[in-house]
């Protein structure tokens, strides 16, 4: 094998190689930044659903005593309503 077959041999053998390899290169350096990126999605996702979870705690909170506020009033009117009865009646 002369000098000049190994340096054919060596371009006919290490283009398509090099073609081949590139492209994987690019392949996974955008893979590793996908997957940064999907991990700081995830990290940010667990964030906002922390806090959903407590404004969602607060608005039941609020619920709750506007429910309490609301049943006391419909007992304040309802003893009004009788006291104001019990007062005509009595005229």
């Amino acid at each position: 094998m002369t000098e000049q077959d190994f340096l054919w041999y060596l371009i006919k053998v290490g283009v398509p190689i090099v073609a081949l390899v590139t492209p994987l290169l690019k392949l996974n350096g955008s893979i590793i930044r996908l997957n940064e990126r999907l991990e700081t999605v995830l990290n940010h996702n667990n964030t906002q659903d922390l806090r959903l979870n407590k404004h969602s705690e607060q608005i039941d909170d609020l619920t709750l005593r506007s429910e309490n506020h609301n049943a006391r009033i419909m007992n304040l009117e309802q003893k009004e309503c009788k006291y104001e009865m019990s007062n005509k009646r009595g005229e």
